[in-house]
């Protein structure tokens, strides 16, 4: 026990939380003043400590962190929300689960790494939780629990405060169960930065369907399910079009596992020689396996992500918004693991905003899946501001 902290959650019928104060958790606001939110136990906060989903030692996790609060939790308590507690991630935020189920199916996996701001979205705990994304740590665990994820442009949050796994690739993320939060606290979050973007935020003129070269690997329904939502929600366009899979952006998918891997090693690897013994063979493995692409490789695919950044644009243009799967299927049976980013490794790498809407399910588990949104560089209020409209059109229920 940590001297000063509150560490149980009493009735955490999920395994979401780490730590936490069950009774600030039951507050209901609809503006982030008073309101309780979750905190990835990967991101530094005063009110709890923060264990990365590890055993390591509380002075190693310190080390790791480099500051008793991140930025961004301040933030959002200046802006009047209260820390409920600390969720479940993923071991050091990659790929070793921890013991959070979905609250919508028990024998299902929650996603990861934020499987416990996910599950406890979608467990009614807390209406709005403090994600990150590497890969697809934000959208796919939100995709699986029903409840809406937003991953940001690249470099929009501050990280400072909040594990560095890979410095090309790292963002904080939001999940929650209203748009309007993820909008208020997105606006919390920026309000120190001066941005450029517009004020009103107009809607994307054009909606464009993007599978993607991997759109075989979902189900048939999966595929029929998404190409109907195409074309019911292109009435709410001006304009609608199908976009073939352009090889720049397929390459990212590669790209991204290379960087992620080769800088987590660098970032992260001194743990496994450090502290092995208290580390996962699944952590070790993708250590191991980043170390390989050390030198001329990672540089080759840094370089490649950067050149995509800088013509996002040139793909992804300011006056469309795009939609592609979010994950390969419905959330997968727990014991294997948090299921497979695969859908968000592209866009994760050429830092455009991402959002997942709670809009489609199959119909033999009646479980939810995305999909997800893509908007230009910058384009974060505009991509919100279309997923509210995408919602009004469709009811707010989608096809679930």
């Amino acid at each position: 026990m940590i001297s000063g902290f509150p560490l149980t959650v009493s009735d955490d019928r999920f395994g979401a939380w780490v730590c936490g104060d069950r009774q600030v958790m039951a507050g209901r606001p609809d503006t982030l003043s008073g309101l309780p939110i979750g905190v990835k136990d990967v991101i530094a906060t005063s009110d709890y400590p923060t264990r990365c989903g590890t055993d390591l030692p509380q002075a190693v996790i310190q080390a790791l962190l480099e500051k008793d609060e991140a930025d961004c939790v301040s933030d959002l308590k200046q802006a009047g929300a209260i820390v409920a507690g600390k969720t479940v991630t993923a071991e050091l935020a990659t790929y070793q689960p921890g013991n959070t189920v979905n609250p919508l199916s028990v024998a299902h996996s929650p996603g990861g790494s934020s499987s416990g701001s996910a599950a406890a979205v979608a467990a009614g705990d807390v209406r709005l939780a403090l994600a990150t994304q590497t890969a697809g740590s934000t959208i796919r665990p939100a995709s699986f629990c029903g409840v809406y994820g937003f991953k940001p442009s690249f470099g929009r949050y501050d990280l400072t405060g909040v594990l560095a796994t890979s410095p090309t690739l790292d963002t904080l993320g939001l999940i929650a169960n209203e748009l309007d939060l993820i909008q208020a606290a997105d606006r919390a979050l920026t309000a120190r930065a001066s941005l450029s973007e517009e004020t009103e935020a107009p809607l994307p003129r054009r909606l464009v369907l993007y599978r993607t070269s991997n759109w075989a690997v979902l189900p048939a329904e999966h595929q029929e399910q998404i190409e109907k939502l195409a074309q019911r929600l292109a009435t709410g366009f001006a304009e609608y079009r199908e976009q073939d899979a352009l090889p720049d952006l397929e390459a990212l998918t590669g790209h991204q596992r290379t960087v992620h891997a080769g800088e987590l090693a660098s970032e992260l690897g001194w743990l496994v020689t450090q502290h092995g013994e208290l580390l996962s063979d699944t952590f070790k493995g993708f250590v191991t396996e980043g170390r390989g692409y050390a030198g001329s490789v990672l540089d080759a695919a840094i370089r490649a992500i950067q050149i995509a950044r800088d013509r996002a644009n040139e793909y992804v243009r300011p006056d469309e918004v795009w939609l592609t799967p979010s994950v390969t299927s419905v959330a997968p049976p727990i014991e294997t693991g948090t299921g497979d980013p695969l859908f968000c490794r592209q866009w994760t790498a050429l830092g455009v905003p991402c959002l997942t809407l709670p809009l489609l399910s199959e119909s033999a588990t009646d479980l939810p899946y995305g999909p997800q949104l893509i908007a230009s560089q910058g384009a974060d209020r505009r991509i919100l501001e279309a997923g509210r409209a995408i919602m009004k059109l469709v009811g707010d229920g989608g096809d679930r």
